[in-house]
């Protein structure tokens, strides 16, 4: 994982996700969530593909990473179930773990 995202930084200038990710984006950001979803494992992300585009296995994916760490995530925005977005504290929970 160390020596992907070693390499993510030498590609891309930034390695961290800066902005809202939803279904159908594409782009190096997407990338990177992908990445680091599957570190997660397979409980989050079964497939771990890393494609660049946001489509139904990520936003499953990424629900399941919301409701990993609901207490942080959900919780705090009044609610129970995983939305699929990369909002501002799934960003900000996926920063601070990778």
């Amino acid at each position: 994982m160390k020596k992907s995202i070693e390499k993510l930084a030498i590609e891309f200038p930034e390695v961290r996700i800066t902005r809202e990710l939803k279904y159908n984006d594409r782009g190096y950001q997407v990338k990177l969530l992908q990445m680091w979803l599957a570190a997660e494992g397979p409980e989050v992300y079964p497939k771990g593909l890393i494609t660049g585009y946001f489509g139904p296995l990520t936003r499953k994916a990424v629900i399941k990473f919301q409701e990993k760490y609901a207490d942080e995530i959900l919780i705090p925005q009044g609610l129970e179930r995983g939305t699929g977005v990369v909002d501002g504290l799934t960003r900000k929970k996926l920063n601070e773990l990778f």
